[in-house]
């Protein structure tokens, strides 16, 4: 499985956080850190060596500056905003599937054309439990999840309860992606899918934080690596 790597500000390093390489390989899978590049060259390699792509978290917009101020995707990382955007051109068409968490959810409501807002300082819910140094295997908010959707098959429940890591969120959805689960307390969304595709989910939330303190998320990731296997047999 290919993870777009997050690149460190000020220094020659690419990276991937411990958490998402801890849980591919805990659900049978084997990471790969994709270094930013766009070329296309080099994104046709990389899709020729990987059987699924995670769009990982990261951004970090500052915790205490003002809403009206956060930057777009491409502002809190230019180079990383190219690179996804030129890698998601060539992964899509080919029916790869691609799981996006946090800001990959984001980039891929941005890859089909869809908005981001900016969510208020002080609103029903506090989105980013970081400020309260709440840990992240903790849930901090409902989970209102529509019926005949994955996550409604993974869950096997249309409420449940999860973490929450940002400051934005989608505003409208892009093209070809429904909107299959949303904060219970506020509407805000989590979690969009793509009907058409064979397997492309966006989650706003981070379900491998979560995993191990309720296995039901592991659903998902079994659910990722089933549609890698089967992409790899059909190549």
């Amino acid at each position: 499985m290919g993870g777009s790597g997050d690149l460190y500000p000020g220094h020659p390093l690419v990276y991937l956080e411990r958490t998402y390489l801890d849980t591919l390989q805990a659900h049978d899978m084997m990471p790969i850190i994709l270094p930013p590049t766009v070329e296309k060259e080099w994104l046709v390699r990389y899709a020729d060596q990987i059987d699924g792509l995670l769009l990982t978290g990261g951004g970090y917009l500052p915790l205490h500056e003002d809403p009206a101020k956060l930057p777009g995707l491409d502002g809190t990382g230019q180079e990383r905003f190219r690179f996804e955007m030129a890698l998601l051109d060539v992964v899509v068409p080919t029916g790869m599937p691609v799981m996006g968490i946090c800001r990959g959810c984001q980039m891929i409501n941005a890859f089909f054309g869809g908005s981001l807002v900016n969510l208020p300082a002080h609103g029903v819910v506090e989105h980013h439990q970081e400020k309260k140094k709440i840990p992240g295997h903790i849930p901090v908010h409902g989970l209102t999840v529509a019926p005949e959707s994955r996550m409604a098959d993974w869950l096997g429940s249309s409420e449940i309860r999860v973490n929450s890591f940002h400051r934005q969120a989608i505003e409208r959805p892009g093209r070809g992606l429904t909107i299959t689960a949303r904060c219970t307390e506020d509407r805000v969304v989590e979690v969009v899918e793509a009907p058409d595709h064979p397997w492309l989910v966006g989650f706003q939330f981070h379900p491998e934080k979560m995993w191990r303190a309720d296995p039901v998320w592991s659903n998902v990731f079994r659910s990722f690596r089933e549609a890698a296997c089967a992409y790899r047999r059909a190549r």
